[in-house]
């Protein structure tokens, strides 16, 4: 069984259980009221869930408002020190955003999404809507493109089978020939860009990171658009992003 394909028998209470710690997180601080309102359970059994969980550490209640427990942070933290390419790109993302003066990500895939797991700010970085663990669509991120464009066919499949092509903005890719056309482009120069595919005003350059035949993730640059519309710049960034990734590859392979 794939880790992507769904269970022969799954569990309900335990997929309630997560789809309820979800929803917390979605909506920031919930009453119990507005929990139950997600759900087509008495609120008898949503207390217990909530009940449960806020025992087991993972929910904290406070003046009626329930919220995610630091918990996540330590068993993210974990899950996130296990990752080779992690512990090898701490000083080439540092690097990276201190001469670019840029935010600098370290993004991989996990279950067919790009997670940002790692960020190095620059003195001319923005504050965007990204924040370190969360999920994206890779086809509608440079990083996500830059990674797929390198990954056997049969996986990218696999991806848009399972998320499709959603659109995120008026520039995302939507049809699985405008993405296979872009991923040829990409494997040929190396590098993938994009500009308000998932944000209007965010544009950014990527490069995947491959040693030992196999796709770690991808180092990504994110800026104004007007910014990257600077071609010098625009190429800058991308030499940057390049020679970031094969440090991180030659510590990956040598290391």
């Amino acid at each position: 069984m794939n880790q992507s394909d769904p269970p022969n028998r799954p569990i309900k209470s335990a997929l309630r259980a997560f789809d309820i710690l979800e929803t917390v997180h979605a909506l920031e601080e919930p009453t119990f009221t507005d929990i139950a309102e997600e759900f087509a359970v008495s609120d008898s059994t949503l207390y217990d869930y909530l009940e449960t969980l806020t025992y087991r550490g993972y929910l904290t209640k406070d003046d009626g408002t329930y919220r995610l427990t630091l918990r996540f942070f330590d068993l993210g933290a974990a899950a996130r020190d296990r990752f080779p390419v992690y512990r090898k790109s701490r000083e080439p993302l540092k690097k990276t955003a201190d001469e670019s003066g840029a935010a600098v990500w370290l993004m991989v895939e996990e279950a067919g999404k790009a997670v940002y797991l790692a960020r190095e700010m620059g003195e001319q970085s923005i504050e965007t809507h990204e924040r370190l663990g969360k999920r994206e669509y890779m086809h509608c991120l440079a990083s996500g493109k830059a990674m797929l464009a390198f990954a056997p066919p049969d996986h990218v499949e696999n991806v848009i089978q399972r998320h499709g092509l959603p659109e995120r903005t008026h520039e995302s890719i939507t049809t699985k020939e405008e993405l296979t056309a872009e991923l040829d482009r990409i494997r040929e120069q190396g590098y993938a860009t994009n500009e308000h595919e998932t944000a209007e005003g965010v544009s950014a350059v990527a490069a995947p990171i491959i040693a030992n035949d196999r796709v770690y993730g991808a180092v990504a640059i994110a800026e104004p658009v007007a910014r990257m519309r600077n071609e010098s710049r625009k190429q800058r960034l991308i030499e940057l992003v390049t020679t970031a990734s094969n440090e991180i590859e030659l510590k990956l392979t040598y290391e």
